[in-house]
């Protein structure tokens, strides 16, 4: 519900080549360097090991660690680079952003751990998580400061809101699945009487195996998550209600426990971000290509080659006019996409090894385990 967004240390190098520029040679130990900042070898190899300690991370991007290491180094190049670019536009942004974003990222997953879970599953570490939305605040805050001449028509903006007004509308629920109606309303007469006994209910009597072990607590979902006949009944209720609906499963006894809703004028700074994706991507990528010529960039061969296109350390054997032998100084620069721009997506590894275009990935609403996407009839709530 996104900066954001950013290792047992092997030999090095004894001594590399040349920049293209006649600058001077990386010194030993280091990764990479971007104008003065040096990026060690050992502080590079630490946040792989981090990023590969989940087992989901480590089997989906394990397999390939080189590839996982060519696009943490320039995720660290890209958040350099980023850095630079804003402190000379005059954007910053403050611990208290950084802990609004964060915040904003629990909520829609459920939680601080699950957001630190999918993280983790997507290759960053919690120790990570912080700086890699930092990085994504940062590059929000550039972009918007970047296209702030543009203007978007109120009616698009309408339109947006509308489009992605499941973001916008969520409910949090719990429910306990029974299986026949004398059941549901004898817990509900018990819940309603003692909500403290619901988790214990939930655990104990649920036949849903995917909350119950939650006290039937279910993530946030805004409409076309659950099946219809739960779906309304929650919709309808208000925070603090309780009821019973039926489904082909069974019957749930529900809790409707928040109503989460974004107004227009508060969602529209990610719309027109939404709505003006190509001109900011356009103008970050010349800012980034602008700073990466200036500032150098350098990489030692033994971790790729450096993309002067996108600013992405690509495979040695990558062949192609955007590539370069490290350590030459680059003279292109990062897509947008090297720095994470969407909240609603996790971090992916790019086919090229380029680095993570998203903040973590929002878990998928879903439907209580046991609820299908077509059922009978519901009855009315109580």
């Amino acid at each position: 519900m996104t900066r954001t967004v950013r290792l047992v240390a092997a030999p090095v190098l004894s001594v590399l080549l040349l920049s293209a520029c006649g600058g001077a040679p990386l010194r030993a130990g280091a990764a990479a360097t971007v104008g003065d900042t040096r990026i060690t070898t050992t502080a590079l190899q630490q946040v792989v090991d981090r990023g590969l300690a989940d087992p989901q991370a480590q089997q989906q991007l394990g397999a390939d660690r080189a590839a996982f290491q060519r696009q943490v180094l320039s995720r660290m190049i890209t958040g350099d680079l980023l850095a630079t670019a804003a402190a000379e536009k005059g954007v910053s942004v403050s611990p208290g952003e950084v802990d609004a974003r964060l915040a904003e990222f629990a909520s829609q997953l459920g939680g601080q751990k699950q957001l630190e879970t999918q993280a983790a599953q997507s290759g960053i570490a919690a120790k990570d998580l912080r700086g890699f939305v930092h990085d994504l605040t940062l590059n929000d805050k550039l972009g918007d400061a970047l296209v702030a001449g543009q203007t978007v028509p109120p009616a698009q903006l309408q339109a947006l809101y509308q489009q992605n007004i499941a973001m916008f509308d969520q409910v949090v629920a719990r429910h306990i699945l029974l299986k026949t109606a004398a059941e549901a309303q004898q817990v509900l007469a018990t819940v309603r009487k003692d909500p403290s006994q619901f988790a214990a209910i939930a655990k104990a009597r649920s036949l849903d195996e995917g909350s119950k072990a939650r006290g039937g607590e279910l993530d946030p979902a805004g409409r076309g998550a659950y099946v219809p006949q739960f779906e309304n009944a929650l919709f309808s209720a208000k925070p603090g209600q309780y009821g019973v609906v039926q489904t082909q499963f069974g019957f749930h006894v529900y809790n409707l426990l928040e109503r989460r809703t974004t107004t227009l004028a508060q969602a529209t700074p990610q719309l027109r971000r939404q709505a003006l994706q190509a001109p900011r991507e356009a103008a970050i990528t010349a800012l980034l290509q602008q700073t990466a010529r200036k500032e150098q960039v350098r990489v030692s061969p033994r971790f790729g080659r450096f993309d002067t296109k996108t600013v992405t350390v690509v495979d040695s054997a990558a062949k192609g006019p955007g590539v370069v032998s490290s350590p030459a100084a680059v003279g292109g620069a990062a897509t947008p996409g090297a720095v994470p721009v969407d909240p609603q997506q996790g971090a992916q590894q790019g086919a090229d090894g380029s680095v993570p275009q998203q903040a973590p990935q929002q878990a998928p609403q879903q439907a209580p385990q046991e609820v299908p996407q077509e059922q009978a009839p519901a009855t009315p709530a109580s």
